[in-house]
């Protein structure tokens, strides 16, 4: 009988200690990061730019998981600046647009890599005292990548860069402008899902 429950007491301590490695290594394992049904929302500012203060352009963005690896967002971005000389105050303003597409990659539970695109629409305009030196609209289209980390449930710090094209036309001087480059934003990015 003592036999019994011995191994009755054993069989138990056993049952228990295994049951709480296993919830333990569920809870070190479970994921930080946004399920399907999510929304997220971002800021991308840039404390490096010169006599402005602006969001990167569309950088300011809302984005819906509508599967645990697949999300739409649109972005917003605007900005001013002002420089005051002997002469005159020289103005400027921005504004762009952009929707796009995000594909997260499984990553770790605190770290999502990604890739997306995205149509940038924009517009600037600047100003040297009361005459309007330059008004230009244009549009773009970007492939990016970047990552995230998710320091706390659903929030993040991250990076992202990529390559994209470009094409602006002044509407004052008639100049056409058109790049292709990559680009990399000295931006910090946080991050809030919900």
């Amino acid at each position: 009988m003592k036999k019994a429950l011995f191994f009755a007491v054993a069989m138990l301590t056993a049952s228990f200690a295994n049951a709480q490695e296993t919830e333990n290594n569920e809870a070190a394992s479970a994921s930080l990061k946004p399920e399907e049904g999510s929304f997220i929302t971002e800021v991308a500012f840039c404390p490096f730019t010169n006599n402005s203060t602006s969001l990167e352009n569309g950088r300011l963005n809302a984005a819906y998981m509508l599967t645990d690896n697949l999300a739409v967002r649109a972005g917003l971005g605007f900005g001013f600046g002002k420089t005051k000389n002997d002469d005159a105050e020289a103005k400027s303003n921005t504004f762009s647009f952009a929707p796009g597409i995000v594909y997260s990659f499984d990553g770790t539970p605190k770290f999502s890599p990604y890739v997306g695109g995205e149509l940038i629409v924009r517009t600037s305009k600047e100003k040297v005292g009361d005459e309007t030196t330059s008004e230009k609209n244009g549009f773009g289209v970007q492939a990016f990548t970047g990552m995230n980390y998710y320091f706390s449930q659903n929030l993040y710090v991250g990076v992202e860069f990529g390559i994209g094209f470009s094409f602006d036309k002044d509407k004052k001087s008639d100049v056409k402008t058109t790049s292709f480059a990559p680009y990399a934003q000295p931006a910090v990015r946080l991050g809030w899902a919900f």
